[in-house]
């Protein structure tokens, strides 16, 4: 996130500058560096200011907290990083005023604007079993255009990754805080043993920039958490799903069945079928978790269960109580 206050001389803040210069030895350009702000439990946040601009980045709901199973909302971060602007004299994000530039029909706010927003949401998927096989699923899943990527230990699996528009991952959260050997001291052992007990999955969503731009969510102004909830549905309904559709491909629609099994002997249907009849059963098995037009993989095809519950993760009242 970032603000222009025009016409204000702020508190320069920087790590030293960078620049550029040309053959004649004139500078080009130049650039603050920013500063890294260090907060308990060993988090840190990036700040800088040209006297002008302010500009942040960070994990502001983790910083100074002993773990961040449960976040804030757009509005609370938003708060947080003002209370880390007023520690260095600097004035509040706010949205600033709107107006519209002669000939432009889009509205434009004076304010802050979003760099980056990420959604979290956690959920309860009833032991440690289901969710190794509900993101053994998952794996299998394309969204659109974006590649699936699986971790080495198979325990995040990521669409869009090195996307400049949307980055989406689901991960075991207990296996996250046991690979960070520096943080994983700080969670309490409560927090530990629901992960452990519930088989704790959590969805990340990063809106980047591009997307942020074209969606007109780039403006502090234009944005809230009932928003930010409404596009979290709408590209979570993968992860939402609470059923998966078949036990085995004898369970498929007779029309499709023949198809499928092709596909998961390796036959390329892209090539072997006509056109119009590649695409409709292409559409149709996407209903059932099967993109013929991605490569099948052996350990996809395991056992699949038929129904496994998944529900988002409440904060219980004791996470509450200790850490707000």
């Amino acid at each position: 996130m970032y603000q222009v206050h025009s016409g204000e001389q702020l508190p320069r803040i920087n790590k030293g500058c960078v620049w550029a210069v040309d053959e004649d030895g004139n500078v080009e350009w130049t650039t603050d560096r920013a500063i890294q702000i260090e907060g308990s439990y060993e988090t840190k946040l990036r700040l800088r200011c040209d006297g002008t601009k302010v500009e942040v980045s960070g994990n502001i709901g983790r910083f100074r907290r002993p773990d961040n199973l449960f976040g804030f909302s757009y509005e609370q971060c938003v708060a947080r990083w003002n209370d880390v602007l007023h520690d260095y004299g600097l004035p509040s994000f706010s949205k600033g005023e709107c107006f519209y530039y002669a000939g432009d029909n889009h509205l434009q706010w004076s304010g802050a604007i979003n760099t980056r927003i990420d959604l979290t949401r956690n959920y309860w998927l009833f032991g440690r079993d289901n969710l190794t096989a509900f993101m053994g699923w998952l794996s299998s899943q394309q969204h659109g255009r974006l590649k699936v990527g699986i971790s080495p230990d198979g325990g995040t699996i990521s669409w869009g990754e090195g996307s400049q528009y949307v980055y989406e991952k689901f991960y075991d959260k207990l296996r996250e805080i046991e690979s960070r050997k520096k943080t994983a001291c700080h969670y309490d052992a409560d927090v530990i043993q629901l992960c452990r007990d519930g088989g704790v999955g959590r969805h990340e969503l990063s809106l980047k920039t591009r997307y942020l731009t074209q969606k007109g969510y780039r403006f502090m102004g234009e944005m809230n958490m009932g928003t930010l909830v409404q596009l979290y549905r709408e590209r979570s309904e993968l992860v939402l799903t609470d059923k998966l559709s078949f036990d085995d491909f004898n369970d498929l629609p007779r029309t499709y069945r023949a198809t499928a099994k092709d596909w998961r002997d390796g036959v390329d249907l892209a090539t072997s079928m006509p056109l119009r009849t590649y695409q409709r059963h292409r559409r149709e098995l996407l209903k059932y978790g099967i993109d013929i037009s991605t490569r099948c993989k052996v350990e996809h095809l395991r056992p699949k269960i038929k129904h496994i519950e998944i529900m988002p993760l409440v904060a219980p009242d004791w996470y509450r109580k200790r850490y707000g």
